[in-house]
């Protein structure tokens, strides 16, 4: 009789420890089932075309749109999270940048007011995300690929998002201070920009400077060609009228 209850004892234990090890089985692969899944890698959106540009990282340069406004950080802040904007140029510090490489054919433009760098907020990847100042952290919402533009300008293109730095509204139009975020890369008017240093002409003022320094003159050789053949002339006629005229009898 002892024995038939021990042997049922261990029978109830051995159950017990086995329905406790299934539990634990189907409480594991509950566990399994529900984490979370692994982030697919960040897909890196295509590049453009880099406009052939000469810059010096000792340069400081203007950020300009063609009806002649340059970018700033609300109104010359010094602040991180300032916003991007473009005012009327008036080469104040608040409105030069200066332009750093960054490897991979990369800049990160610094602002010589603040010693901060053109940043999209949060690594923002869809339109209309913020571009702001943040201090420099080498991160690639801070690294900007200098694009080929229309019309002799450049594009701004931000690394991480291939969006396009932009002028809300017209950027050839109305006074005032205008707001700039990203915008998907195209050829409006509102992205296309002239990278201005302090001592560098405008293409057109230059083609003018040359074409006042010709004026009224003729080149050289032409000149000369023209004298000459002048001379040759008068030399022909003189000629002509001494042997029409009568000649002179000796005495």
């Amino acid at each position: 009789m002892r024995k038939i209850r021990t042997s049922l004892f261990w029978l109830q234990v051995t159950a017990v420890g086995a329905a406790a090890l299934t539990a634990g089985c189907v409480e594991n692969e509950d566990k399994k089932a529900s984490s979370a899944p692994v982030e697919p890698a960040a897909v890196t959106p295509p590049e453009p075309a880099r406009a052939v540009v000469s810059i010096s990282p000792s340069t400081e340069y203007a950020i300009a749109t063609a009806s002649g406004k340059c970018l700033q950080f609300s109104g010359g802040s010094k602040e991180d999270q300032a916003q991007a904007e473009v005012a009327t140029c008036n080469g104040g510090k608040a409105q030069m940048f200066s332009l750093q490489t960054v490897p991979g054919g990369y800049y990160a433009l610094i602002n010589a007011n603040s010693g901060k760098c053109l940043d999209v907020a949060a690594f923002g990847m869809g339109d209309n995300a913020q571009v702001q100042q943040y201090a420099c952290n080498a991160g690639q919402n801070q690294n900007w690929i200098v694009a080929t533009g229309t019309a002799g300008s450049v594009r701004l293109v931000a690394r991480h998002s291939g969006k396009a730095l932009s002028v809300e509204g017209n950027a050839a139009g109305d006074a005032g201070v205008a707001k700039v975020t990203q915008l998907t890369a195209g050829s409006g008017a509102n992205q296309q920009f002239k990278i201005k240093g302090p001592n560098t002409p405008e293409p057109a003022a230059v083609a003018e400077s040359g074409a006042a320094g010709r004026k009224g003159k003729e080149p050289r050789g032409k000149r000369a060609k023209v004298e000459g053949k002048g001379e040759g002339k008068a030399k022909a006629e003189g000629k002509a009228a001494a042997a029409a005229a009568p000649s002179a009898k000796k005495p």
